[in-house]
């Protein structure tokens, strides 16, 4: 799985360098961002595991990376929510027949309650943490005192904003200059 991981090459801003995440020595992933799980859960990991474990857990996992695929599509049918709480509950209920009972913890038994979540809520991406995660890693590279990391980021993100409105003052101010010569 992990040499197919590491022979994998995505368009760029798709994730990570996944070769990046990948540690083939002590066959682990390392640094992983909650956008890289969604892409190795929705995307890579079906590849992956191709022809590597018997079918039956194959299959059950393959199916569980189906189901969070479906739920991260920007348009979900309301009629298939039916379906997909179903096709959830039999992916449980084969993890059951695979795994031990140590397996199965609070995280596991969430799954169930995402149909719901989405009928309440709408599609995933209209409530998901990326890009406030993104956003969070530009904050924190503001940071210079960490003895008071709020202050100095409120202080360079102050000027960052000045700068970007004294930038749009002497664009406007430009172009009226431009405007006036008759340019």
């Amino acid at each position: 799985m992990f040499e197919c991981l590491s022979s994998v090459k995505v368009p760029s801003g798709y994730s990570s360098n996944i070769k990046g995440i990948l540690n083939l020595q002590e066959k682990k992933l390392t640094n992983l961002k909650s956008h890289d799980c969604h892409v190795l859960m929705t995307e890579l990991l079906p590849i992956a595991l191709r022809g590597i474990l018997p079918e039956n857990v194959r299959l059950t996992i393959v199916k569980l990376c189906a189901f969070l695929n479906a739920i991260s599509q920007k348009i979900i049918d309301p009629d298939n929510l039916t379906k997909l709480q179903n096709d959830v509950v039999q992916c449980l209920v084969g993890f059951e027949l695979i795994f031990p009972p140590s397996f199965f913890n609070i995280m596991t038994h969430l799954l169930v309650h995402l149909v719901k979540e989405i009928d309440i809520l709408g599609p995933v991406f209209l409530h998901n943490m990326f890009p406030f995660e993104r956003f969070m890693g530009v904050l924190k590279k503001y940071v210079r005192n960490h003895a008071r990391p709020e202050g100095s980021i409120a202080s360079a993100y102050g000027i960052e904003v000045h700068v970007l409105i004294l930038l749009m003052i002497l664009n406007r101010l430009g172009s009226l200059n431009r405007g006036m010569r008759g340019d």
